[in-house]
């Protein structure tokens, strides 16, 4: 089971992708914290065949993927991603160390957009962003509280595109509106644009 979350581009006032997310467990932090590469994978594909199902021109898709998974089953995504790299977007997580070297040289093969996720926690930080050059990277409004005008200023200065996710409340809105922040992910604006 699989839902769309929509991103919203503030300034234009429209959707401009979704982020594709696994639903089928109910603890997903825990059943993330154990997941192995090939279900990791397995979960990767059967999100790839959704967006075959439910694509709409125009739109971008987030996908989550594990680093450590992408580097070690980069040529199934790479044969399983030929027709959407006009479309798709390998959201890497904060879950799993693994070489960021090597990510970026892989995505580069591949040939899609990239976005580190959850950036300030995990594995997604500062070295992280230098080194795999990522087009857009996420940030969790409720993770980061109290610093999140900083990671904003740590993300623009380094001429990349934030994400704000989880945004839920007229409050955290403002807060991203006064950020000067243009890409906004989550249901709360549905209704209002």
């Amino acid at each position: 089971m699989r839902e769309f979350e929509p991103i919203f581009d503030l300034r234009n006032k429209k959707v401009i992708g979704y982020e594709v997310l696994y639903r089928a467990v109910e603890n997903r932090e825990l059943f993330f914290e154990f997941c192995t590469e090939e279900q990791d994978l397995e979960i990767f594909l059967g999100s790839l065949e959704e967006i075959r199902r439910n694509k709409e021109g125009g739109y971008l898709y987030f996908v989550n993927l594990f680093g450590s998974t992408l580097l070690s089953y980069w040529h199934v995504i790479m044969e399983n991603c030929s027709d959407l790299r006009d479309c798709l977007v390998l959201e890497i997580s904060e879950k799993r160390r693994a070489s960021s070297k090597g990510i970026r040289e892989l995505l580069e093969k591949v040939g899609v957009l990239a976005c580190l996720d959850d950036f300030g926690s995990g594995w997604s930080s500062v070295e992280a962003i230098i080194r795999i050059k990522p087009h857009f990277v996420k940030i969790d409004i409720k993770q980061v509280g109290e610093v999140f005008p900083l990671m904003v200023q740590v993300v623009r200065s380094l001429q990349l595109n934030p994400i704000v996710e989880k945004v839920e409340t007229a409050e955290e809105f403002l807060q991203v509106r006064k950020s000067g922040i243009s890409f906004i992910q989550g249901r709360f604006l549905e209704e209002i644009l």
